[in-house]
């Protein structure tokens, strides 16, 4: 089930913009201080307190959300290099080859 909800989240950041995924990554200041929080359900304060969530540890000591800042990051820097330059050489020789097998079949 958590593989799942995590390439759902991969595919909604492949999606969105990279403003719009690192919004999605980052911790919202607004909320630096517990007591600004907004109040929690029951299901939500349970699921704040599961053994992976850091609890006390600040956010930028988080290795999850350093991993997919990283992977945002990378994400962006591969489409907008795709977008400037169009595929790389090989790739498309790559892809040729491939064809020409499949066709050969």
């Amino acid at each position: 089930m958590q593989v799942a909800a995590f390439l759902s989240d991969l595919k909604s950041l492949s999606i969105c913009s990279h403003e719009a995924a690192i919004a999605l990554v980052n911790p919202d200041v607004r909320f630096e201080n517990k007591e600004d929080l907004p109040a929690l359900s029951p299901a939500q304060k349970s699921e704040a307190k599961a053994p992976s969530q850091s609890g006390s540890a600040p956010q930028d000591d988080d290795p999850d959300l350093q991993r997919a800042q990283e992977l945002v990051s990378l994400h962006y820097a591969v489409k907008v290099n795709h977008l400037r330059s169009g595929l790389d050489p090989e790739l498309v020789e790559a892809r040729r080859r491939v064809h020409e097998i499949v066709a050969a079949l």
